[in-house]
């Protein structure tokens, strides 16, 4: 009697090309500047992001939920960097709150 087998490839994925491996190695490399990141996200926030959701939201009749959740965004940015978090934990906060503004946005505009 015979087995059959089957090829297979391997499958493993190395550290290098895992994309959580390479997030993780951006972070490190950042977190040399963490002041200047942090203040670059409080900067987009409260000067672009911001003001331009309640330009979009006074003009084109947004509710109070829309203000909101804005400003629990604009505090999701804050928490970390007020409270000196590593770079870690800034980016995605801030990518959350990028997308929840430019959401509330896209409502308001459509």
């Amino acid at each position: 009697m015979a087995t059959l087998a089957h090829s297979t490839t391997d499958y493993t994925t190395t550290p290098a090309t895992n994309w959580l491996t390479a997030y993780n190695n951006y972070v490190a490399k950042a977190e040399f500047n963490r002041i200047g990141w942090a203040a670059t996200a409080v900067a987009i926030q409260g000067c672009i992001l911001s003001p331009t959701l309640l330009l979009v939201m006074a003009y084109h009749g947004g509710g109070d939920w829309q203000f909101l959740a804005s400003m629990m965004g604009f505090l999701l940015v804050l928490v970390p960097i007020l409270s000196a978090l590593p770079v870690k934990y800034i980016f995605p906060t801030f990518a959350a709150s990028l997308v929840l503004h430019l959401l509330i946005i896209l409502i308001d505009l459509l």
